[in-house]
């Protein structure tokens, strides 16, 4: 079905070809995100033509290690010790994007494109990248934005076109031809697995599926399905071996002409989620927000919806003193329950707040931005002549700020303290580096702010106070935060910048360690 890059070009478009979205997969990646820059693909009109194959490839260069920290996926790691672990991290890579993608399946099926998914787990990931377009004999390459940083890479090693995906999900080509004098690189083996996106979920639970991977010395791992085997199949070429050969020789040569050797290793079938009758608008396969009390998530909501206020007025039960969560400057925040099942914080605004109205809009815009499974994720909003509340999901086991000072009949343990910390790095990172628009400036990280489920999961929350960064590298603003956790060039001449944040990071790593207030 893929041409060689010789000869697909713009004269000769009845070829079919491949086309790679190459995304770090370590990153999160939401699905509105995935489907608009599949859309700019199709909206090019010179990319895409009937007969092609998206294959949206995703690069896992750090799994998560069996004691609960990252680890790069390393040749050693991936045919080692932790093959288990990674081949576990891809499947669930696997499943998710296509998960994601079913929908673009169906939009990209009238127009004759099917839609692939492949993750390949391996490092450094500009090589990953450069290996497997060249594996596929690609016609055209559109890198994610956090590849960017090596496009110079891409552009001397790839030999096709190349796009990359701006900050604002447009897509924007680099070089618009191919090449024939691109630079080789050194092939090494990698562990991947491909699966084709479906039209419609998989009907039953009894139709199991089992993926057969595929190694070879000279490219990457690929990798097939098999439909209703529940047996465990080895199939073998000449010389055939095993996943534990390759930990103690990896990269084995021959001298002359390289024999190809191809091994298939079975993976357990994906074990389907049991359906259970629905308590809310969310389905039983939405993700857990916190599986000791069984509240759920979603993973992404395009558009923060607008709720009347009658709605937040029966979920609060009228806005019940026993509903109440909390008091602040911004104003209450009460508990409620919305008719779905959805358990809700609504924050209401005070009116005499001579900053409401700004820090409303504020937290609206930034937020809608801000999803990831360390940030407090808004629901909605809702406007009601001078009342404004924010709708955010409910977040069940009290702020960090209580167990630490409050709960003292139960003491965190070192291990939650440090994932606590993990944790509220990710969300902070995020909203720092990779959150979609530019940098968010929170200004007001401090342990009552990190809300923690039952699982001790921590959650950035409270974004009255936040700001985008700008192109400029430091921001004059009025002075706003809590003393104790403000940076000094904040403090004294209100420069905000993401340091800003760091510094406050780095007194709420003090008080988990030491247990004291600043």
């Amino acid at each position: 079905m893929a041409a060689s890059m010789g000869s697909h070009t713009d004269g000769e478009s009845l070829i079919t070809g491949r086309i790679v979205i190459a995304l770090d997969a370590t990153k999160d990646h939401f699905e509105q995100e995935i489907k608009q820059t599949i859309n700019e693909i199709r909206a090019q009109g010179n990319i895409l033509h009937a007969g092609d194959t998206i294959i949206v490839l995703g690069i896992l260069h750090k799994y998560l290690h069996p004691m609960g920290y990252q680890m790069e996926a390393e040749p050693l790691s991936i045919f080692g010790t932790h093959k288990r672990e990674i081949e576990k991290e891809v499947t669930k890579k696997v499943d998710t994007y296509v998960n994601m993608l079913m929908q673009s399946a169906q939009d990209c099926e009238g127009e004759g494109v099917d839609i692939e998914v492949k993750i390949t787990a391996g490092t450094p990931v500009r090589k990953v990248v450069v290996q497997e377009v060249i594996t596929i004999d690609a016609a055209c390459v559109v890198l994610d934005r956090y590849l960017r940083r090596d496009l110079t890479y891409y552009l001397k090693h790839i030999p096709c076109k190349v796009a990359l995906i701006s900050d604002n999900l447009f897509v924007k080509f680099m070089r618009p031809y191919s090449i024939i004098d691109a630079d080789s690189i050194e092939n090494k083996l990698y562990f991947s697995l491909s699966k084709q996106v479906p039209l419609a979920p998989p009907p039953t639970e009894e139709n199991t599926e089992q993926s057969v991977i595929s190694m070879n010395y000279s490219g990457s791992v690929e990798s097939s399905e098999i439909a209703n085997n529940e047996m465990v199949t080895y199939e073998q070429q000449e010389n055939s071996t095993s996943l534990e050969d390759f930990s103690a020789n990896p990269m084995q040569e021959r001298s002359g002409r390289s024999a190809r050797e191809e091994m298939k290793h079975s993976i357990p079938p994906v074990i389907q989620k049991e359906q259970k009758p629905p308590t809310s608008r969310k389905s039983s396969n939405t993700p857990f927000l916190c599986i000791a009390c069984g509240a759920k998530t979603e993973l992404y909501i395009k558009d923060s919806m607008r709720f009347s206020f009658s709605e937040i007025q029966l979920a609060t039960d009228d806005f019940s003193k026993d509903n109440l969560l909390g008091e602040g400057g911004y104003g209450h925040v009460y508990k409620g329950r919305l008719k779905d099942g959805q358990v809700i914080a609504a924050k209401v605004r005070k009116e005499a707040s001579t900053q409401g109205f700004s820090e409303f809009h504020s937290e609206v815009y930034v937020l809608s931005f801000a999803r990831h499974r360390n940030i407090v994720m808004l629901l909605g909003y809702c406007c009601k002549e001078n009342v404004n509340i924010l709708v955010y999901e409910y977040i069940c086991n009290n702020s960090l700020e209580w167990h630490l000072f409050e709960n003292t009949e139960n003491v965190l343990d070192w291990h939650r303290r440090y994932a606590i910390a993990i944790g509220t790095a990710k969300g902070l990172r995020f909203l720092h580096e990779e959150c979609r628009g530019g940098p968010i400036i929170h200004r007001d990280l401090r342990p009552s702010n990190i809300l923690l489920t039952h699982d001790f999961v921590p959650m950035i929350g409270d974004f009255g106070l936040a700001k985008w960064k700008t192109d400029e590298d430091k921001i004059y603003t009025r002075i706003l935060g809590s003393l104790g956790y403000l940076a000094p060039e904040y403090a004294e001449n209100g420069i905000v910048s993401v340091r800003t944040d760091v510094y406050s990071f780095g007194i709420v790593l003090i008080q988990l360690i030491s247990g004291r207030k600043p």
